[in-house]
């Protein structure tokens, strides 16, 4: 399929980084230097990566905020690292894996060990003065390669306006929502998740599109309640915003800019914390190459967001919902699709519980479902579907704990911030069908998934 579908393919067929994809957001060390702040300074309870009031403050500002302010710049390089370590087991095998430098099978296409799943470098805080950023480099232990991944750096400013106060600045970042300080669109929902296990097809093109384009954008935040952000992007395979994709292979090539758009209105009182938010995203991507007829695709999804921090307890409630248009006539000429139009949505909720600096209990509930189309979703072992359908339900269960906390140190943070993580993810529907989905013989439960996680940041 992958062959003769070309572009929509990668498009709409995104394993790598489908709803429960590659995990994509850290802990920095070089921030908590920065601030003088514990990772719970900004992150829930201390649990990494998901964000606090605080810690959106912090992005949404530059990540400019500073214990030594009274300098231009950082007394030590804004620079840190990390690595995971995984485990991975699937009821049933999949046929066809094979051993990476970093990858080991126990037994048959089962019972993998990634030594790392991913290592990652960043440059992460502030550069000077107003300028600060978020820089990532990842090897990825499945791909056995190196790749620039989630960036964003950022200039602000905040004037106040009579009785009003007005944040706004630019963002230069490398995909759609990379750039969201709230924990519900595709970026950063999905905290951890193995590389190796199965995941659904489908996925909108905001997720596919992540490192696959770059842009510049202009956002503003009003007496820190209504936030607006527009940018519009570029494909990432040449010009001067290309930097930021090197690594990934640019498979999807963006005609001409890809708007995304951002409305939220957030409040915070107490311990509360609330944000309802609607995003947009529109792109052409060609259906060959970088020429010729273009398939296009309209993302519209609305997200909530609550949380509740009282230490030692912290709770959050989060949910997203993403719908997309699909224009297929490049594709349906080209027979690569059935119909010459579609439409793909995504739904997903999460509710977390954390013990301050020390454990964290995870639930989630996730459906993803879209029109018919034999040739898109076409039957294929482990990732292709029987009934053309890309309908996916299911959830998982996850325990994380920071037991070393304690003996949290800014200069050296790999014990504490280490973090362990238990995950089960299990389905009832897996791309189209619940028994013999890929037309050979796979049932969803088969794609039911253990994994462990061990996660240092250093």
């Amino acid at each position: 399929m992958r062959g003769e579908c070309g572009r929509l393919a990668v498009t709409l067929v995104g394993l790598s980084i489908a709803l429960l994809g590659t995990p994509r957001a850290f802990a920095v060390p070089s921030f908590a230097r920065q601030t003088g702040q514990p990772c719970s300074g900004c992150h829930a309870a201390g649990f990494y990566p998901e964000l606090n009031a605080f810690g959106r403050w912090f992005k949404m500002h530059g990540y400019v905020m500073s214990a030594h302010a009274d300098q231009q710049y950082e007394p030590y390089p804004p620079l840190s690292a990390a690595q995971m370590w995984s485990y991975t087991y699937t009821n049933q095998s999949q046929p066809g894996l094979s051993k990476l430098p970093t990858l080991t099978y126990a037994s048959d296409g089962n019972n993998n060990v990634s030594y790392p799943q991913q290592a990652n470098f960043f440059l992460a805080g502030r550069f000077y003065g107003p300028v600060g950023g978020f820089v990532m480099g990842t090897y990825d232990g499945a791909d056995n390669a190196w790749a620039f991944d989630n960036t964003d750096i950022r200039v602000t400013s905040t004037q106040e306006l009579g009785a009003h106060s007005l944040t706004y600045g630019a963002t230069f970042n490398n995909g759609p929502s990379v750039q969201d300080v709230w924990n519900t669109l595709p970026a950063w929902s999905q905290y951890i998740g193995s590389e190796v296990a199965p995941a659904p097809a489908a996925a909108t093109s905001m997720s596919n599109l992540s490192a696959q384009v770059s842009g510049i954008g202009l956002y503003a935040l009003l007496d820190d309640f209504v936030y607006a952000e527009i940018t519009p992007y570029a494909s990432g395979k040449s010009g001067f915003f290309s930097f930021l994709t090197l690594g990934n292979p640019t498979e999807m090539v963006v005609n001409g800019a890809a708007p995304y758009w951002r409305l939220v209105c957030t409040e915070n009182s107490g311990p509360h914390s609330v944000s309802l938010g609607y995003v947009g995203f529109y792109n052409q991507i060609f259906q060959s190459g970088s020429s010729g007829p273009t398939n296009d695709f309209l993302d519209n999804g609305v997200d909530l967001q609550y949380q509740w921090d009282s230490a030692p307890q912290f709770v959050t409630f989060r949910s997203s919902f993403i719908w997309e248009n699909q224009g297929l006539s490049a594709a349906q000429a080209a027979g690569a699709a059935q119909h010459g139009s579609g439409d793909l949505y995504t739904f997903q909720f999460w509710l977390e519980y954390y013990r301050y600096n020390l454990i964290g209990v995870t639930g989630s509930l996730f459906n993803i479902g879209g029109s018919h189309d034999n040739l898109i979703y076409a039957p294929e072992p482990v990732s292709g579907s029987r009934t053309g359908r890309p309908t996916s339900l299911g959830g998982f269960v996850q325990l994380n704990l920071i037991p070393f906390s304690q003996w949290f140190h800014q200069m050296w943070p790999a014990l504490p911030m280490t973090q362990f993580a238990l995950q089960y993810t299990m389905y009832s529907t897996f791309n189209g069908a619940s028994s013999n989905y890929d037309g050979y013989g796979r049932s969803a439960s088969d794609n039911n998934t253990l994994y462990l996680l061990v996660w240092t940041p250093w």
